[in-house]
């Protein structure tokens, strides 16, 4: 094996690696962000929806704070194609989105 094709081959591990946990990553993200806008309080009183809003919202958004450093060292050493920065940045603004601008007034 010559040496430019070890580090293709290695490139391309660390690639399928960094995106085996990023696609993992992202579905955690993706997951909680669903349930959190999915929970819709039913008044004032209903505690528990404002509860697992915040849960799932700070679930999602800690996921996809997780995941951007390894994204941007992946785009960066280019293991990993720039479009991976889309899902990253999507789901952040969309947990942050729910925790801050579309938090149901209580």
């Amino acid at each position: 094996m010559t040496g430019s094709s070890a580090r293709s081959r290695a490139s391309r591990l660390k690639g399928a690696a960094c995106a085996v946990l990023l696609v993992t990553g992202f579905l955690v993200a993706a997951a909680a962000t669903t349930v959190a806008y999915l929970s819709n309080p039913l008044g004032p009183w209903d505690h528990q929806a404002y509860d697992h809003i915040h849960l799932f919202g700070t679930i999602a958004l800690a996921s996809a704070v997780l995941t951007a450093p390894v994204t941007v060292l992946a785009v960066a050493r280019r293991w990993l194609r720039p479009w991976w920065l889309v899902p990253c940045a999507a789901l952040t603004l969309a947990a942050w989105g729910r925790l801050t601008v579309f938090l149901p007034a209580r």
